[in-house]
């Protein structure tokens, strides 16, 4: 079964791979309410999952 992370990351790639740009503007707290879930939740995976190296 997937993480709420995994959940968020997939989301996130999506969002990205549907604008021409390949950059989004997005809110903490918008995405945390989308999710249920606390805003350092989505930070957690922004700065996890959304490096250079990955």
């Amino acid at each position: 079964m997937a993480s709420l992370s995994d959940y968020i990351e997939s989301y996130l790639k999506l969002l990205l791979s549907s604008v021409p740009d390949e950059w989004v503007e997005i809110r903490r707290r918008d995405l945390a309410e989308r999710f249920r879930c606390a805003p350092s939740q989505i930070s957690y995976v922004l700065t996890t999952r959304f490096t250079i190296e990955r």
